[in-house]
């Protein structure tokens, strides 16, 4: 009997204690990107770094953290996902004790890509757990309650991040990812035992999409031309996932035209929302001269009420549909984006607003793509689904910084004569003008989404 049919009839102990412990994960695994966002200004300082060089901080992260959970995805149809949590969260800790530790960017580094080997188990198995494990008319809560803690985490990390960067350094910022690790008693206590299955994992097809993604990132940080033939490792990935027997991503998923729509705005609105977390703290102490506490102090009320706000929208997406509910969210985006375009230059305090605004937009997206794919999809290809979904996103979150870090360097963008940008700023005017035209490009995907379904209900 395969693994994934075994856990349709088993459920948790109890679906309380289970959101306490995914709320609390992600809560901080989330915290642990966007401390380290406002961190950047410092770290920048510290080790002598370029914009675009200390992007990788983040987009060291955020790769692995996308392949793995493509990898975790995998796993869980094969493996007790109360053991994948230990894996990763000692993975997770071990790469905070590195960070702490560190004392040179290279360590720094590394103790990133660590973190993120063990912390994508989180965001790759909760969403698998609730919508193996809870019924279908309250996954709309369970999602809700996923999206409330990352929404808080994008707004509590900057809060926090700055104030532990200003008055004890960012090195202790790895002493608040340690937390992570205190949930795992919860998921070895609430999840059903399972029976594992003997089958093979297509490594080799993961290492071909970590080169192909590499090579990109690498590209756009360095503008050397001769790294694009890492770009061909993903067309070897494809002839690799067409012939063998259990493929890391099914080829079928990735020829569904609904579903590329679905994953190719989960990665234009992560490519957003990371820009936007990445520009905006450089933005509020290169223009407005703020110190790192008050970044994470402008940030948080945003994140916070958008965060409480989640719940009650994720309570609505049972009522309205998922679809309602993403179109909504690239409405929030493309409002916000706007926003910051024409009038984050001035004064401070207009981020804590559109911040609010692109954070509801994040959050309620968030929280829709994979819902409607539990829907959409059955409970196997569902697993495969959310690995693709989660792995787009953060490469999309990977690529927003790396080509946020590169735009703010661009000649060109410092001297183009924007309107309301002004005294060298004009590249971040052009970088948030960047990001409206990616929004508009999401609300296009998502005009394409609804008239495949339409067309597809008519049919049936």
């Amino acid at each position: 009997m395969e693994l994934a049919e075994q856990k349709v009839e088993l459920t948790v102990k109890s679906e309380r204690l289970l959101y306490v412990g995914l709320f609390v994960n992600v809560l901080i695994i989330v915290m642990n990107t966007t401390m380290f966002n406002v961190a950047i200004p410092e770290i920048i300082i510290h080790f002598s770094l370029t914009p675009s060089s200390a992007s990788w901080i983040v987009t060291s992260y955020s790769v692995v953290f996308a392949v793995g959970t493509v990898l975790y995805s995998k796993l869980s149809q094969q493996k007790s996902i109360s053991t994948l949590f230990t894996v990763g969260l000692s993975l997770f800790g071990i790469g905070s004790i590195i960070g702490i530790l560190a004392v040179d960017y290279t360590v720094l580094l590394f103790s990133r890509v660590v973190q993120a080997s063990g912390a994508c188990c989180v965001a790759a198995l909760g969403i698998v757990i609730i919508s193996r494990y809870i019924a279908i008319e309250r996954r709309g809560r369970g999602m809700g309650v996923v999206s409330a803690a990352s929404t808080l985490g994008f707004g509590l990390g900057p809060l926090i991040g700055g104030i532990i960067t200003q008055y004890l350094g960012w090195s202790f910022l790895f002493v608040i990812s340690l937390i992570g690790v205190l949930t795992l008693p919860i998921y070895l206590y609430n999840l059903p035992k399972e029976r594992s299955t003997a089958q093979s994992i297509d490594f080799l097809g993961l290492i071909y999409l970590l080169i192909g993604v590499i090579s990109l990132l690498i590209f756009i940080t360095t503008s050397q031309f001769i790294l694009l033939l890492g770009s061909l490792f993903f067309f070897i990935f494809w002839l690799h996932i067409k012939k063998v027997k259990n493929p890391m991503i099914p080829p079928d998923l990735l020829l569904n035209k609904v579903f590329i729509s679905i994953v190719l705005i989960g990665f234009l609105i992560f490519f957003i929302n990371f820009s936007l977390l990445f520009l905006s703290p450089l933005l509020l102490a290169k223009v407005f001269n703020t110190s790192s506490a008050m970044i994470g102090m402008i940030i948080f009320p945003g994140a916070m009420l958008s965060a409480i706000l989640a719940i009650y929208i994720g309570r609505m997406m049972d009522r309205v549909g998922s679809t309602m509910i993403i179109g909504f969210g690239i409405g929030c985006l493309l409002v916000s984006t706007s926003l910051f375009a024409l009038l984050s230059h001035l004064t401070s305090i207009t981020v804590i607003f559109f911040y609010l605004i692109s954070s509801i937009g994040f959050s309620s997206i968030t929280m829709g793509l994979p819902n409607y794919l539990s829907n959409y999809l059955s409970s196997e290809k569902f697993a495969s689904s959310i690995g693709v979904l989660q792995l787009c996103q953060f490469i999309g979150g990977a690529f927003g910084v790396s080509v946020s870090g590169k735009l703010l360097e661009f000649q060109v963008f410092q001297t183009i004569a924007l309107p309301f940008w002004s005294g060298g700023n004009q590249a971040f005017g052009m970088s948030y003008l960047f990001l409206v035209v990616l929004a508009i490009v999401a609300l296009t995907v998502f005009g394409f989404l609804k008239f495949i379904i339409k067309t597809r209900t008519i049919n049936s």
